[in-house]
């Protein structure tokens, strides 16, 4: 009886090690698989506005170009774009060279929460007329001032509506609201995109997770945004949710303390 109560422990451990190397080997093919998906839309996000850079100087190099203003200014806005394409792109890396090595300080100052949502919305201003989007802007909250780090908060807002943007098969309408609850500015960003999935819900937050597209075709990007965006709004003692349907739209909340 002890031989064989000897015997079972130990095929016990080996089936027990067995199956622990059998999760560490899948778990390094799906981290492979992962850092491989990664470089290859970095590689595409980085190629295409160097691409289209490229190519539009070239044109402005055309000295007859200086007789055709309207045409100079068209590339020259092209240029101008990609090149602020480009910059957000650099900053998503940095962003998550950041995140990797837990280097985030925040750079805490009085904001103006209101001020901030409406600069970001100004950011997208050039790409929402090129989709023919729109924005509805409800700012109700009567306290709205932030101690946080302006930086990190834009880049928040940022985020949420870049995808609302391009997570889009429609004409991008996006809503933004303000209000207040106990001693929060609760801000809630809407859109009618493509939606998300139920059983996504958590899985959008994780680094390298990329929704899927459904029919909306050629949508790149790192898998960074919303990871991101939720480490900031904890680092500022706030909170984020989603609320969303497949075909309908999302909505995001958050809501973050006022100073």
């Amino acid at each position: 009886m002890g031989i064989w109560g000897f015997s079972s422990a130990v095929l016990l451990v080996v089936i027990l090690f067995f199956v622990y190397t059998l999760f560490v080997i899948l778990k390094q093919k799906r981290l492979s698989e992962v850092q491989k998906d990664f470089i290859n839309n970095m590689t595409h996000e980085f190629k295409t506005p160097i691409s289209t850079i490229a190519i539009s100087s070239e044109v402005l190099k055309d000295p007859s170009i200086v007789r055709e203003p309207d045409r100079l200014l068209k590339y020259a806005s092209v240029i101008e774009q990609e090149s602020n394409r480009l910059k957000h792109q650099v900053e998503r890396v940095l962003q998550m060279a950041q995140l990797d090595e837990k280097k985030i300080e925040l750079q805490k100052e009085s904001i103006d929460g209101h001020e901030l949502i409406q600069n970001a919305i100004h950011n997208y201003s050039v790409a929402l007329d090129k989709h023919n989007g729109d924005v509805m802007i409800k700012l109700e909250a009567t306290q709205f001032k932030l101690n946080g780090d302006k930086f990190h908060l834009t880049n928040v807002i940022n985020n949420l509506i870049d995808n609302a943007i391009k997570y889009n098969s429609n004409l991008p309408q996006i809503a933004i609201r303000t209000y207040n609850k106990k001693e929060l500015l609760c801000v809630e960003i809407e859109d009618n995109g493509i939606g998300i999935a139920p059983e996504n819900y958590q899985k959008i937050f994780e680094r390298f997770y990329r929704i899927p597209t459904g029919n909306v075709h050629d949508v790149k990007g790192f898998g960074l945004g919303l990871n991101y965006v939720k480490l900031i709004v904890e680092a500022h003692k706030g909170s984020i949710s989603v609320e969303s349907e497949l075909g309908k739209g999302t909505v995001f909340k958050i809501s973050l303390p006022i100073s």
